[in-house]
């Protein structure tokens, strides 16, 4: 007996070895990333520093300097008034000195933000009295609370997904890990310049919005809708344009609870017990964030700042559709309601394909899933109502969670995103970031996608794009530089700028339809 057992010993003693072995080599595996994800961060956070040395929205621009301001005078607000009143038009709130029209998590985030500098500089958020404040230590907190900001919710989130797609996902399938791929595709997210430029160069906490997003999609991905509806509500609830990413969701939730898989009595009875669940979590998520406001009976103040219907379809000039037909016919001449109702079907038709190709798709994928993200969120932006030229920056982040898969489309789509900034850019001392941020994301991006993706024949199509997009935006900044506008059109160069992206946009976004319902008939060809 005793020469039977001594073999088995041993073996559990080299395989507790061998596991050992195997866990060491992970931990320091996840080291690695660990250190090396902390390095990109600290390269991506040296460039939005820089770029942070440069001007800002309304900088020295009274009465109303602008959107840095915007952000100073909400901490003011959301310290000084009570909760329920911080959306409430009054003489101490005026709704024409920048009233705080982004939901609750925003006002919260304004509120802690609010206390801080309440602390250590309480004149820089004196009510009523503080109005403009510009000092040096002033912006340089300023422009830390957005790196923190940044950092804690939008880096952490990106490395968390990246990891899940490159490295978790494909040792889950017992495939080798794509490391390079992980680091590569990281960097391109958290490195690309309009978020950089909007956030630290113009001055928002966009990213946290983004942040939100990213781990709701994370989360998704991971099966686990009940925090994927959680982190959904905080991206939406701290700016409205997260409204953009939310149709997918449910879809996508309702197509791998009833659409997948086994089909029986049980598995229907219990996912809709799980629908229900998921509906209510999603009410006391949203009840919890508008406590203050539902039971003080000012629930409406809220949304009527939130949507500001008042404003009109479009504002500036936006590459959206809505600004473009106003070139042919003047929209001003329809009122408000009629242009709600159109924005709304067109936005609706926009995202029709998605959700075909979601319920119709025999399984519902990554690349599904995340295209079908991009493209709602692009017929948000191209259609819906009174659209600003930053939002492009939310359909650009859909695309960039789809780097995976189109690849190829990011150097154009990033020169067109950026060149439809420019205009806003230009009025805030941001020229210099724009051309640097723009040529090292470009360079950087034509150097590392050949390294992650197989041989294409379509290559040099989408270079040929590249070189006329290129050629088309040197000799518009050239012209624009040299020769000034009419005096009777003077918002000409906008105007130009506006149409051509908007061309771009929309056919990228018919690109993106047509790509994503190619899945749909390589099922039947395979069947």
């Amino acid at each position: 007996m005793k020469e039977i057992k001594e073999p088995k010993e041993q073996n559990e003693i080299k395989s507790n070895k061998h596991v050992k072995l195997i866990d060491s080599i992970d931990n320091q595996i996840k080291l690695n990333i660990i250190n090396f994800s902390l390095f990109l961060d600290f390269f991506v956070i040296l460039i939005k520093i820089l770029v942070g040395q440069y001007g800002y929205s309304g900088e020295h621009d009274p009465p109303k300097y602008g959107d840095f301001e915007a952000q100073r005078h909400w901490m003011e607000l959301t310290i000084y008034l009570p909760i329920e009143d911080w959306y409430t038009n009054s003489k101490l709130n005026q709704e024409k000195y920048w009233p705080l029209d982004y939901p609750p998590l925003s006002g919260y985030h304004s509120f802690i933000l609010g206390k801080i500098l309440n602390y250590f500089i309480p004149e820089s958020v004196e009510f009523k009295y503080s109005r403009g404040y510009e000092t040096k230590i002033f912006k340089i907190i300023m422009r830390f609370f957005a790196l923190f900001s940044d950092f804690i919710v939008f880096h952490i989130a990106v490395h968390f997904l990246c990891y899940k797609i490159f490295i978790k996902d494909k040792i889950n399938k017992n495939k080798k890990p794509s490391y390079f791929k992980y680091f590569i595709i990281n960097l391109l997210i958290l490195l690309n310049p309009l978020m950089i430029i909007i956030d630290h160069g113009h001055f928002q906490y966009n990213n946290v919005m983004h942040g939100f997003f990213v781990f709701a999609v994370y989360f998704l991905l991971n099966d686990k809708y009940f925090l994927a509806i959680i982190f959904l509500s905080f991206c939406v609830n701290f700016k409205q344009m997260g409204l953009y990413y939310t149709i997918v969701f449910p879809l996508y939730v309702l197509k791998k609870l009833f659409f997948s898989g086994e089909k029986n009595f049980k598995k229907y009875f219990i996912s809709f017990l799980y629908i229900i669940f998921y509906g209510i979590t999603a009410i006391l998520i949203n009840g919890i964030i508008y406590w203050p406001w539902i039971k003080n009976n000012k629930l409406k103040d809220v949304f009527n700042r939130i949507f500001p219907v008042k404003r009109g379809i479009f504002e500036d000039k936006v590459a959206t559709f809505w600004c473009v037909l106003n070139i042919f016919i003047k929209l001003k001449k329809f009122e408000n309601n009629i242009l709600i109702k159109l924005s709304f079907i067109l936005t609706l038709l926009g995202c029709l394909i998605p959700i075909f190709v979601i319920f119709k798709a025999k399984t519902i994928t990554k690349k599904i899933c995340l295209k079908s993200l991009f493209i709602v969120s692009f017929s948000f932006y191209l259609f819906s109502f009174h659209v600003h030229e930053k939002t492009i920056i939310i359909p650009f982040l859909a695309f960039l969670l789809n780097l995976p898969h189109m690849k190829k489309i990011l150097p154009s789509f990033t020169l067109i995103g950026m060149f439809s900034l420019f205009p806003l850019l230009k009025r805030e001392n941001q020229t210099v970031p724009y051309y640097l941020t723009v040529f090292i994301f470009y360079l950087f991006s034509k150097i590392s996608i050949p390294l992650i993706q197989k041989k294409s024949s379509s290559k040099n199509k989408f270079l040929i794009v590249e070189i006329f997009l290129f050629l088309i935006m040197v000799s518009y900044h050239i012209i624009e530089y040299r020769i000034s506008p009419p005096e009777k059109y003077p918002w000409i160069y906008p105007m130009i700028n506006a149409f051509f992206c908007f061309c771009f946009f929309f056919g990228l976004f018919l690109y993106s339809n047509y790509s994503l319902i190619k899945i749909i008939f390589k099922e039947k060809n395979k069947n």
